[in-house]
């Protein structure tokens, strides 16, 4: 899935989409549902952090209030107290659209539930139906997917509304436009994908979970991005610098091994004269002219991280420190190989195949194949097995940081295809009436229900007998897949008891020809 220039909450959907739609085909182990779990987990207690800070900057226009006047503060409390209670309302309205689909998913278990469901573990995390059937609705009705991407909408549109009316909002409207992205996900040169069909289609129950809090972060740091600026639109002089919060804003908590973690760290509200700066790692980090300090580190080692450092500025009493911590999750790329159709290859068909790897554009990946050819085709890939083989190997590369790195070989069973079944059309079961027969133009080959490929086949040729008195056998052939004149003359004289026997029918389609069972008819 190619991913263009998507916003960093998007790149990460994207990413868990491509992997949660191979899940559907192949047998997912508990660890990639466990480490799901632990995902929405992990997001659950980012929200609380950042929602607690939250609450701590709202405070301090009272703190400014008391240290100016307000009149002063008021115009800007009550522009970030709009922002406070629409972002209330949409956090609210996520958090209803998670304990649908916990309920729905766990049933009675989950409606006697009296906890918090934020705490809740999900037992039938891995069902694709309920998310589903929730989010993205069906062909007649859409999802409360939709609705949630509304919703998305209107409070982006509220809060770029309130920037355009105080001085440098533009400067963040970006930002707050990029971290809410809603746009169709690109496909590449197969068009794109609705963004609710992409986020929440066919994806386990546990995803959609992780899905929606990530979104709840991305509200509550967009709420934290506003109360900064409309702090900063105080005169920063009355600010009491002794109740300052540190903000850590990234471009996401979850970060793809080989690839960039970069973090915005700031003060809440900053005079232009301070300029502070941080201590990592025993590195000291300089901000800009607006007080943030850009970091940026490449991730080499997967699993949970922690960020610490300290936050130092010129205060009346010298220079202060306020310590700040961000846990982060570093996680593999991983290769996708999904076989559109079922878990083996045919010989004689083609097989459809879709391969990506997380976080990896189309055109930075490689594909080969032992055991049969593979060709690009669209979107996608098709693989003929070789006649003969048992198996076929499928190995995947991609090029991550300049780097060709070797990602995932897979192998898929290689099997004939199966011989069709002869019917007589319109004739069901193993009796029939001889107007059903009469009336019948001659025989189908179909290959079972229970097959993937939709295969056409046709009868070449095949022979009619019947049984007689005195067990006298009459027969006649067809070179064709219609009843010939004189099968039908036999049909004429048939009477109740009497048996027909089609047999020697053969059929020709992919695969090449095939000699079908022979067919037993009794006449009623």
């Amino acid at each position: 899935m190619a991913q263009g220039n998507l916003n960093p909450r998007q790149r990460m959907i994207n990413m868990m989409y491509l992997v949660l739609t191979a899940m559907l085909a192949l047998n997912v182990s508990n660890e990639v549902l466990d480490a799901f779990e632990t995902i929405e987990s992990r997001f659950g207690q980012s929200i609380d952090i950042v929602k607690q800070n939250n609450e701590s900057r709202f405070n301090n226009f009272d703190d400014a209030a008391a240290n100016s006047s307000v009149e002063k503060v008021k115009p800007w409390k009550d522009k970030a107290q709009t922002v406070k209670d629409k972002t209330h309302e949409l956090i609210s309205y996520i958090d209803s659209l998670k304990k649908e689909l916990i309920i729905k998913a766990d049933g009675n278990k989950a409606r006697i539930y009296t906890g918090d469901f934020s705490n809740y573990k999900l037992e039938n995390r891995e069902n694709t139906d309920v998310g589903t059937q929730l989010l993205y609705g069906n062909e007649e009705s859409k999802g409360l997917g939709y609705d949630l991407k509304e919703k998305i909408g209107i409070y982006k549109t509220d809060l770029t509304q309130i920037l355009s009316e105080t001085e440098n909002g533009k400067k963040l409207v970006s930002t707050i436009e990029g971290m809410l992205r809603t746009d169709d996900v690109s496909e590449g040169i197969d068009g794109s994908k609705d963004w609710v069909y992409a986020t929440f289609y066919n994806a386990p129950a546990i995803s959609d979970l992780a899905i929606l809090s990530s979104i709840s972060l991305d509200v509550r740091n967009c709420e934290a991005q506003m109360m900064s600026h409309l702090l900063e639109q105080i005169d920063a002089a009355t600010f009491k610098f002794s109740n300052i919060q540190v903000a850590v804003i990234p471009n996401s908590s979850y970060v793809i091994k080989g690839n960039s973690l970069e973090a915005n760290i700031f003060l809440a509200a900053y005079d232009p004269s301070v300029r502070p700066t941080a201590k990592i790692g025993g590195s000291i980090f300089n901000s800009n002219e607006e007080g943030q300090i850009l970091y940026k580190s490449i991730q080499n080692s997967v699993g949970m991280h922690r960020l610490t450092g300290t936050i130092e500025y010129p205060g009346p009493d010298g220079i202060q420190q306020v310590p700040f911590e961000f846990q982060y999750q570093v996680g593999e790329a991983a290769a996708v190989i999904s076989p559109t159709k079922m878990n083996l290859f045919y010989i004689g068909v083609d097989n459809p195949v879709e391969i990506s790897v997380s976080g990896v554009p189309q055109e930075k990946i490689s594909v080969s194949c032992s055991g049969g050819e593979l060709r690009r085709e669209g979107a996608g890939y098709v693989i003929n097995p070789t006649a003969g083989s048992k198996a076929c190997d499928i190995s995947v590369s991609a090029e991550i940081n300049g780097v060709r790195q070797a990602m995932k070989t897979q192998t898929f069973r290689v099997k004939k295809l199966p011989t069709p079944n002869a019917a007589v059309s319109g004739v069901t079961g193993k009796t029939a009436t001889k107007g059903e027969l009469a009336a019948s133009q001659g025989l189908q080959a179909k290959m079972p229900d229970d097959f993937e490929f939709d295969l056409k086949y046709t009868v070449t040729s095949f022979r009619v007998s019947v049984t007689g008195s005195g067990g006298y056998e009459k027969e006649e052939a067809s070179n064709g897949a219609y009843f010939s004149s004189a099968q039908r003359n036999l049909f004429n004289n048939l009477r109740p008891g009497q048996r027909v026997f089609i047999s020697d029918i053969k059929a020709t389609g992919p695969g090449g020809t095939f000699d079908l069972a022979t067919l037993d008819i009794r006449i009623k």
